[in-house]
């Protein structure tokens, strides 16, 4: 459990807010005590909700950890859609930038988790709302804004924010999840100067057969900070002017679930980015916020649960 001690602002000057362009979910986690092969029943050994979503829970993490944080998002007014919105509130992110759209479904997933090994199958019914048009909103927040945080999703939304970032000054950064590149999505990459990569997304973005050369490409534009994720291998980092490290993951006995590890690790990292930590100590305390996730179902209850101990 979290609480970090930070002043955002003077007394004299509003906080900057993170801008999150991305798709918030609903997940509904099944624990069993294996995955079902053909017909039968499988009896549920846990059940629990919360919601989900690379940035959005990126958002949860900073929000939780004092740094404003809203989202831009397109949701049904559906049972689910109400469910997300209450949750992102309760966790202190704002709402109002987030679309509602009368008769739309929001999106929605059923996560069947295996109890030993935290391993997950996922059955996933994508919204069906449509896509969010960024520019009022963006016309809106000048002045306000002091990062836009995108990985892809609502990808006329994110190029409109890229583009107003860009005009406006403000930095950008890119949560490359695992398995989530695709060849539409580059010039969001190439537009950002603070990327979070995982290691399958940077090499599927670089082709590249390693980490080091994938690295070695993604900073041939020189970004102010590269980032590569591996799992239980930790992460690897590259911030401009500085001497790259390793970071060493944060050893895990008894793994719950991975679900949102690597968002809360995207969430807590940019929160001390946002307050200007130095590389090193962002890098530990998204290592230990994301291994504090797994030992919980979700990637929401270690955010919850912020608020008690300090990480100096």
């Amino acid at each position: 459990m979290f609480y970090v001690p930070a002043p955002l602002a003077s007394p004299e000057l509003p906080a900057k807010e993170v801008l999150g362009v991305g798709a918030a979910t609903w997940d509904r986690f099944v624990v069993v005590p294996e995955f079902p092969q053909g017909d039968g029943v499988t009896q549920a050994l846990e059940l629990h909700e919360q919601g989900g979503g690379p940035v959005a829970t990126a958002l949860c993490v900073m929000a939780a950890l004092g740094t404003p944080a809203r989202l831009l998002d397109t949701q049904g007014d559906d049972a689910v859609g109400q469910a997300i919105l209450e949750e992102l509130r309760m966790l202190g992110v704002r709402t109002e930038s987030i679309a509602i759209h009368p008769g739309a479904r929001s999106a929605l997933a059923h996560i069947l988790v295996r109890q030993r090994d935290g391993a997950r199958h996922i059955f996933f019914h994508p919204a069906n709302c449509p896509e969010p048009d960024a520019e009022v909103i963006l016309s809106k927040s000048f002045g306000k804004v002091g990062l836009v945080h995108l990985n892809g999703r609502h990808e006329t939304a994110a190029r409109q924010a890229l583009t107003w970032a860009q005009e406006a000054g403000v930095p950008v950064s890119f949560d490359g999840g695992a398995g989530r590149y695709r060849e539409s999505i580059r010039d969001l990459v190439l537009g950002s100067g603070l990327r979070i990569l995982a290691s399958k997304f940077a090499c599927a973005f670089t082709g590249a057969g390693s980490l080091e050369s994938a690295a070695e490409i993604l900073r041939k534009d020189d970004p102010e900070l590269l980032v590569i994720t591996d799992g239980v291998k930790g992460s690897w980092i590259w911030p401009r002017g500085e001497p790259s490290f390793h970071e060493p993951a944060v050893k895990v006995e008894n793994v719950v679930d991975t679900t949102g590890c690597g968002d809360v690790y995207h969430g807590a990292f940019l929160h001390g980015w946002m307050q200007q930590w130095p590389a090193r100590r962002c890098a530990r305390v998204a290592s230990e916020m994301a291994a504090e996730t797994a030992k919980h179902v979700g990637g929401r209850e270690a955010i919850r649960r912020i608020g008690s101990s300090v990480i100096q």
